[in-house]
């Protein structure tokens, strides 16, 4: 199984990679909004990397890197979006943020396991908590 792109997610003047894809939910709640893929992507089946932004405690959706979509934009998806993104309110869970070393392969891991994994809470795309984990 190809190891999946990651979004990204700016948090304190500092980009990660985000495990996961929040906006999944948005379109699984849109189905009519998500653009037609031209093709497929192994490494990226979601068809998109979404760019993300924690600032004053909210998560905003900034933009998104169209990876298998014909002439699909971020503007085409989102035309009322602001240039300073729009407001993740759909997003209620965890994110994680791996990132660090990354220890040896093991045939027990599904993928890549990180030093460390940045966790945040969010509800209704507010972030509640924030907290980094250690992981070897």
């Amino acid at each position: 199984m190809t190891t999946q792109m990651f979004d990204r997610i700016k948090y304190m003047d500092r980009e990660y990679g985000l495990a996961g894809a929040p906006l999944e939910a948005y379109f699984s709640a849109h189905p009519d909004l998500r653009p037609q893929y031209a093709s497929r992507n192994t490494a990226c089946w979601r068809g998109y990397v979404a760019r993300w932004e924690i600032r004053d405690e909210k998560l905003y959706l900034v933009g998104m890197d169209m990876i298998s979509f014909k002439d699909a934009t971020f503007k085409s998806i989102f035309p009322d979006a602001p240039d300073s993104g729009i407001f993740a309110d759909w997003v209620t869970g965890e994110l994680k943020c791996p990132h660090g070393k990354i220890a040896p392969r093991t045939m027990t891991a599904p993928g890549p396991v990180y030093e460390f994994t940045l966790l945040f809470r969010a509800e209704n795309g507010v972030i509640r908590s924030v907290l980094e984990q250690k992981n070897f």
